[in-house]
């Protein structure tokens, strides 16, 4: 691509880029000209901080006195590195701590906020955040910037040690280089690249902040080769493999669709997603198909590299992970599982192959790059763990193993398995959190293990995203939203089919700003749960003991708190069918929005604990369980309550009515909408017993046609009136019969 091609480019380009990140990097454009040009201090301007002998002050800092283990966050460790450090090098390590930090799209203001004043707190005489970049970090999360892999978060003192590097570098060339550096971005690309060992995240969030009209706001190197691979047939092929060639050529793709698509769009809009992802296309009804979205949390595997680990003298050094089964040609011709049951069987004997079939499937379609393998010897040992980072490939020429995958194994030795483990080949472990964190404990014990190579961006999503999906207007979801900023505890109460579920999870992901359901925890209350259940307790042990286990509120709050510059949620479905004075206990106080981060001692285990700040709550009570009790008055004092109704009115709904085109469907519709006003009229009924619109919301599997719409009628709403009004036959009769005929 020419120069002059590129310059075209980011003309044609420029309409299509979302506004709300274009300004969140240009607002920051003098910041960034002092960093690349006279290097003054945003902060203090009579203090000069790019420059090499501060940089590399920081650099060594860091970098040649690393704090390892996990006692410390990486906050703390960064405040003893910056003890005794001079006002240029903190200055310049406030700075790079704001840019890392700016582009972050989940990230909470007054966290940002925070972390600045933390690193500003070490000069001996203090100064006050200037109003311009005061007004920056009172950005309000989710709207604009990025959403990182997960190794970006935590990997702070790695950013501040290529910062350094780059600064250093950057302040050695000569002032040609630099003046044509900050006109070209490629060059200025270039000599990122040329500065040091690269680390891609940072620098893609370095490059976007400086050039926001040529640099996407993606720090993932892996998205960004994903979506240029994906779409790279609409301007004639890569032009190359490098971190240039393939920014070059989502500039040219960005050019070429922003004449197919209608206003500014990022790679991850729903229209254009779909270009370049080959997972399967969604749902147009996105309440029908709650779950055809959501993202994959890492997964856990336990893997065994031949009999006995027959290959891991190969497979550990040169980063690889294979199956046998070498009769079977390339998995990926394999429609399905059974398909692969019966390659297995050439004799035709009718062997079912269970573990063998389900093993070769979850290698070729189920592990995802990003997760984690856990390698072993035989039933008693561990050998390695590592993260996986290509996707499933057939290599023909090798004598054995041919289904290969490429691991970066962090860890190599040898450690007792905790128990015996499973026979099979390959097992996901994912859903024994307990057992994972054994083995997490075991093979890192102490060490801060490696982020993963390869991180996985996370897909954005915002409040124009909920609205999109949710049958809630938009008034409600302003209304829902800072009720639970401001309480940090809501429910969301209604009747059935009116989508509580489902708005609970996307107000979470709409108020984080990205799909992360590592932030995301979701638990059921019953009339057996108990604190033990939650909280901690003890629990039987194979051996006829007791071990005290953690429940999953503590184990969420824990990680919340480690990473408490994001917001998490905690979501209870069905709360006031618990016993709440029982299962949460001593959680009753700390749960209040004014009593967070406040200490009280547990009841089973000699620590203090609190709730940590960040964390939010979301319960959902169905109105319409006669045979639920009241929900206790000290649980409604903590909460804020959240009325669902009916969205039959809502845009969402009316769009997918039309887009069914349906005559029953329509006239079922506003049968519905007459005997919710009867039902609602009921005094022994009332509102919250109303029909919910999931009930005529587009079914998951199959078409939305009669047949259908009778089932619905027979086997879902006439029961339900059959039990509301089991006092009444003759009334349930009598709307029973208005609702078939609608659909006659």
């Amino acid at each position: 691509m020419s120069d002059e091609h590129a310059e075209g480019l980011h003309t044609v380009s420029a309409p299509s880029r979302p506004r709300p990140d274009m300004e969140l990097a240009a607002e920051i454009g003098p910041l960034i000209a002092q960093m690349l040009g006279d290097g003054r201090s945003l902060i203090d301007p009579g203090t000069t901080i790019w420059t090499a002998s501060a940089a590399e002050d920081l650099r060594a800092r860091i970098g040649d006195n690393p704090l390892v283990g996990t006692q410390q966050g990486q906050w703390d460790k960064l405040d003893k590195q910056l003890e005794g450090a001079s006002r240029e090098v903190v200055l310049l390590a406030a700075e790079l701590a704001f840019l890392r930090e700016h582009p972050v799209r989940s990230a909470l203001p007054e966290t940002r906020r925070g972390h600045v004043e933390r690193v500003l707190a070490h000069l001996k005489s203090p100064v006050d955040i200037p109003h311009s970049m005061a007004t920056w970090l009172s950005r309000p999360a989710g709207t604009a910037g990025f959403e990182p892999g997960q190794a970006y978060n935590g990997s702070l003192w790695r950013h501040v040690i290529w910062a350094s590097t780059f600064v250093r570098y950057w302040s050695g060339l000569p002032d040609a280089e630099r003046a044509n550096a900050r006109n070209d971005p490629w060059q200025l690309q270039k000599v990122m690249l040329d500065s040091g060992d690269d680390r891609s995240d940072i620098r893609n969030a370095l490059q976007f902040l400086a050039r926001p009209d040529v640099f996407e706001p993606i720090s993932s190197a892996r998205m960004k080769e994903q979506i240029r691979t994906g779409l790279a047939d609409r301007i004639g092929g890569p032009s190359g493999n490098g971190a240039i060639a393939i920014d070059r050529d989502l500039l040219a793709i960005r050019g070429a669709l922003a004449h197919e698509v209608d206003g500014p769009f990022h790679f991850w809009t729903p229209g254009v997603r779909e270009l370049w992802d080959p997972s399967p296309t969604p749902s147009e009804d996105p309440e029908a198909s709650a779950g055809a979205e959501e993202p994959r949390p890492r997964h856990y595997w336990l893997y065994s590299p031949g009999a006995q680990a027959s290959e891991w003298g190969e497979f550990s050094s040169d980063n690889l992970m294979g199956l046998g089964w070498d009769d079977i040609d390339d998995l990926s011709h394999f429609g399905s599982r059974e398909a692969m049951r019966q390659a297995l069987d050439k004799d035709g004997t009718g062997a079912a192959n269970t573990n063998a079939s389900l093993a070769l499937w979850q290698f070729q379609n189920e592990i995802c790059v990003g997760d984690i393998v856990f390698a072993k010897r035989g039933r008693q040992e561990i050998i390695g763990r590592g993260v996986v980072t290509s996707e499933a490939r057939y290599e023909p020429e090798r004598e054995s193993f041919r289904h290969m995958r490429s691991v970066d194994w962090t860890h190599v030795g040898t450690w007792p398995h905790p128990g015996t483990a499973v026979m099979k080949t390959l097992t996901d472990v994912t859903r024994h959190r307990e057992y994972v964190e054994q083995l997490e404990t075991l093979v890192a014990g102490e060490t801060e293990p490696e982020p993963p190579v390869v991180v996985i961006e996370l897909p954005g999503y915002d409040k124009e995203a909920f609205l999109s999906e949710v049958y809630l207007s938009e008034d409600g979801y302003d209304r829902l939203s800072t009720l639970l900023i401001r309480k940090k505890n809501a429910i969301l109460a209604g009747p059935p089919g009116v989508g509580k579920t489902f708005a609970a999870k996307r107000l979470a992901y709409s108020m984080m700003g990205a799909k992360d359901p590592n932030r995301v925890q979701t638990v059921q209350f019953h009339q057996s749960y108990s604190y033990e259940d939650f909280m901690m307790g003890y629990r039987p042990t194979e051996s006829g003991g007791f071990v005290l286990a953690e429940g999953p509120f503590y184990r969420f709050c824990e990680a919340a708190r480690d990473d408490d510059d994001r917001p998490y949620f905690f979501i209870i479905d069905e709360i006031n069918r618990g016993n709440i004075s029982k299962i949460f206990g001593e959680l009753l106080m700390l749960i209040e929005a004014d009593k967070r981060g406040q200490d009280l001692r547990l009841l089973y285990k000699n620590e203090t604990f609190s709730v940590p700040p960040n964390v939010h709550i979301i319960g959902m009570m169905n109105t319409a369980d006669r045979s639920l009790a009241v929900l206790d008055y000290a649980l409604r004092r903590r909460f804020g309550f959240f009325q669902m109704s009916p969205g039959f009115g809502s845009t969402g709904f009316v769009r997918w009515q039309q887009q069914a085109g349906s005559p029953s469907l329509d006239a079922l519709v506003t049968v519905v909408g007459d005997l919710n006003q009867a039902i609602s009229e009921d005094p022994a009924l009332g509102p919250g017993f109303a029909i919910g619109h999931s009930y005529l919301s587009k079914p998951l599997n199959g078409d939305a046609d009669d047949a259908w719409l009778y089932s619905v009628v027979e086997d879902e709403l006439v029961p339900l009136l059959e039990e509301y009004w089991f006092d009444e036959p003759s009334k349930a009769e009598e709307w029973a019969s208005k609702l078939r005929t609608a659909v006659a």
